[in-house]
């Protein structure tokens, strides 16, 4: 791994040590000569992918207005918070009692095979409601189709259609603090769910009903986020009132 950077390397280490156990599960090893091996800091921690504010909401839905997929893409996603590969796999054959939404999360099926049970909001509704007869083919349940009126193909060719239609809406990259540029994508209306979530002052229990994330720690960094946003807010009113104060 000499030579490499600290994500090569990590990323390399990582598949040979899936390799490894695989040999001590066969018993052809019976220790991980790489347990020693230390891979390189990567110094700022990422900032993963692009988590939607209501502007980049707001621009999207004014390119993509009810009745095209692609609205009703964006709203599944940012009303229940679902990852990109259930997504595009949800359909009329996950609707129970005509006001939830109710499926097994792919990540989780062999894992801990949770159902999650999610309320349809009116905005979802409203963007279902509005697609019009014949955009999906006979006999079709699932939800997003593609252009011809069909399932996508695979998580992927959903995603790829999905930067399409942002483009479209000429949402522009973004130069993060750890160097990277990044665009708004599929995963980051999930992020963004879950902070509207937590600014709803939902719970870390109730995050994790809705995203289907098995420990708190997962859904902890969006409470903090949301505490710091009303932490920092409520300083700079109390700033403001003693400027005002001594002004007085």
């Amino acid at each position: 791994m000499e030579g490499k950077t600290a994500n090569q390397q990590k990323n390399e280490l990582k598949a040979v040590r899936g390799l490894i156990r695989f040999a001590k599960s066969r018993g052809e090893l019976s220790s991980d000569p790489t347990e020693s091996i230390e891979t390189l800091k990567t110094g700022i921690k990422s900032a993963g992918h692009m988590t939607w504010l209501e502007p980049q909401v707001a621009q999207y839905r004014n390119r993509w207005p009810l009745g095209t997929v692609a609205r009703l893409a964006l709203e599944l996603l940012l009303n229940i918070a679902a990852r990109r590969h259930d997504a595009h796999l949800l359909g009329e054959q996950h609707v129970k009692a005509g006001s939830k939404l109710s499926w097994r999360p792919h990540k989780t099926l062999r894992t801990t095979g949770k159902l999650l049970s999610i309320k349809i909001t009116p905005a979802f509704q409203e963007a279902l409601d509005a697609i019009p007869d014949g955009t999906r083919g006979e006999g079709v349940l699932i939800f997003l189709v593609n252009d011809y009126g069909r399932p996508f193909a695979s998580t992927a060719a959903f995603g790829n259609k999905f930067a399409d239609w942002c483009r479209a809406a000429e949402l522009k990259p973004v130069l993060c603090d750890d160097g990277r540029t990044r665009n708004y994508r599929a995963h980051g209306l999930r992020k963004a769910a879950l902070r509207a979530l937590a600014h709803a002052g939902a719970t870390g229990v109730e995050l994790m009903a809705v995203s289907g994330h098995s420990s708190l720690d997962q859904v902890q960094e969006y409470l903090d986020e949301v505490d710091r946003e009303r932490a920092a807010e409520a300083a700079m009113t109390k700033l403001a009132n003693s400027a005002g104060t001594a002004s007085g």
